[in-house]
């Protein structure tokens, strides 16, 4: 594992379970199974339209938090798709370049074909080089 999606790891976790711990603990919280000491006493009448705003704006909070972590996860997760697919090219390029790979097998057999098609215009002992000179001239 990389130094990159080492880092890239942690983040996420820890930013997914920051989340998730916030929400069970204000699920907590507002269920009642925490109390508090010296709980303050307020006597504070709302009506139904301040009920509202106050829990939809809270609400557009915590989606914009969401949105933002979504945002900073994606980002890594991108760098990370990006990077292990540039190793996977590579492996499966040195894998068909091999000795017994299929792309070797068709690049020489090609190479082949063409140095038959040139040679086939050669018909005088002249033009093969002299096996006997010191660099086959």
């Amino acid at each position: 594992m990389t130094k990159s999606r080492k880092r890239a790891t942690f983040t996420t976790g820890v930013a997914l379970g920051g989340f998730f711990g916030g929400v069970i603990l204000s699920a907590f919280i507002f269920s009642g199974a925490i109390s508090f000491q010296d709980s303050p006493k307020m006597n504070l009448n709302f009506d139904s339209a301040t009920t509202i705003t106050v829990v939809l704006s809270a609400l557009s909070i915590m989606l914009t938090a969401l949105g933002i972590i979504i945002a900073v996860v994606g980002a890594f997760g991108f760098s990370l798709l990006q990077s292990a697919a540039i190793n996977a090219a590579a492996d499966h390029t040195n894998e068909q370049l091999s000795e017994d790979g299929e792309l070797h097998s068709i690049i020489v057999a090609r190479v082949n074909a063409l140095v038959a098609e040139l040679q086939r215009g050669r018909i005088s002992d002249r033009d093969f080089p002299n096996p006997e000179s010191e660099y086959g001239e």
